[in-house]
C-alpha cells in the first residue's frame, strides 16, 4: 500500500429533440403529435431503465469482488460507480456509499496488518511496490518479493530492464534499416521509435481510449511481446491514515490493430473494453 494520492475526471454531452405540425387536418395532426409524445417518453423511460440496470450491474460487480477478496479492484469499481451522478437511484447510491465504506475499512485493516506497509510508506519506488505486474516481473529477475527489498535493488532493476528495452528497440530498428528500400527512394519512411517514445504513445492511446486521466493516478507499464503491452492503472487515496491504492484496471493494448482488453478481476479473463 502507498501514501500520497491523486485524482481524475470525466465528462459527458447531451442532445436536445424539437418537433413540429401543421395547420391542416387538426383531428390527424394532434394524434400524429400524440403519438410522437408517446414514443419520446417511451425512449426516455427506456434510457432511463438501461442507466439504472447499467449501475445496478458496476455495484453488483463490485460487491462480488469485495466478497471474492478484491478489495483493490472492487474499490476500483465502487469509486467508478459513485463517480456518477445518482441521484435519481437513492437507494442505489446509498447501497453503493455504505459498500465503499465497508471495502475502504477492509483496506485499512489489511494494511495495518502488513509488515511492509512501514518500507512501501518510506519508499521512492510506491508504484512498483504496490503493482501487481512489477511485483511477477521482479520476482521472476530476482525471486526475490518487491514489498520487502530495499529502493536500491528495485533501482538496479529497473535500470536494468530499461536497458534491455533500448537494446532490443536499436536492434529491431537496425534489422529494421538493413531490409530496407533503398535509401535513393523518393518516399521518406517514419522514423523507428525508442522504447521510451513507443511506451509513451501506448499510454497516450490508453488514456485517450478510457478517459482515465494519466494526472491523478498510477501507470505500470510492461511490454509482454512484441505486439501487445500490459497497463496496470490504480489510484491512491488516504483512509483511516493508511494511504490505499485501488486497482482501476488492468489493461492488455495491441500495438498492430490499436484494440484495448480489459482484464476481469474475478476470473482474469481479457474482454474488449467498453467505456
Amino acid at each position: 500500500m502507498i501514501k500520497k494520492s491523486k485524482i481524475f475526471m470525466m465528462a459527458f454531452a447531451s442532445i436536445v429533440l424539437l418537433g413540429a405540425c401543421g395547420t391542416e387536418n387538426n383531428g390527424t395532426t394532434e394524434s400524429s403529435a400524440s403519438s410522437e409524445v408517446v414514443s419520446v417518453s417511451e425512449d426516455s423511460s427506456s434510457q432511463e431503465v438501461t442507466a439504472e440496470a447499467t449501475y445496478q450491474k458496476m455495484y453488483d460487480d463490485s460487491l462480488a469482488q469485495f466478497e471474492a477478496g478484491k478489495l483493490d479492484e472492487a474499490a476500483g469499481s465502487i469509486d467508478t460507480l459513485l463517480q456518477n451522478d445518482l441521484t435519481e437511484y437513492s437507494e442505489l447510491e446509498a447501497k453503493a456509499t455504505e459498500l465503499k465504506t465497508k471495502i475502504n475499512s477492509a483496506q485499512a485493516e489489511k494494511a495495518k496488518a502488513d509488515e511492509s506497509a512501514a518500507l512501501i510508506e518510506q519508499s521512492a519506488y510506491k508504484t512498483e511496490r504496490t503493482s501487481d505486474l512489477a511485483a511477477t516481473e521482479f520476482k521472476e529477475a530476482t525471486g526475490h518479493d518487491i514489498k520487502t527489498v530495499s529502493d536500491d535493488e528495485i533501482q538496479a532493476w529497473l535500470t536494468e530492464k530499461e536497458a534491455a528495452a533500448e537494446q532490443s528497440s536499436s536492434t529491431a530498428a537496425s534489422s529494421e534499416a538493413a531490409t530496407s528500400s533503398s535509401a535513393a527512394s523518393s518516399t521518406s519512411e517514419a522514423p523507428v521509435m525508442t522504447a521510451e517514445e513507443e511506451r509513451t504513445e501506448v499510454l497516450n492511446k490508453v488514456v485517450s481510449m478510457t478517459g482515465i486521466s494519466a494526472e491523478g493516478n498510477q501507470f505500470y507499464v510492461s511490454k509482454i511481446d512484441e505486439g501487445t503491452y500490459q497497463i496496470e492503472i490504480r489510484h491512491a487515496h488516504e483512509v483511516d491514515g493508511v494511504e490505499i491504492s485501488n486497482m482501476v484496471g488492468m489493461f492488455q493494448y495491441n500495438l498492430s490493430d490499436e484494440t484495448l482488453l480489459k482484464m476481469d478481476p474475478l476470473n482474469g479473463e481479457y474482454v474488449p473494453y467498453t467505456n
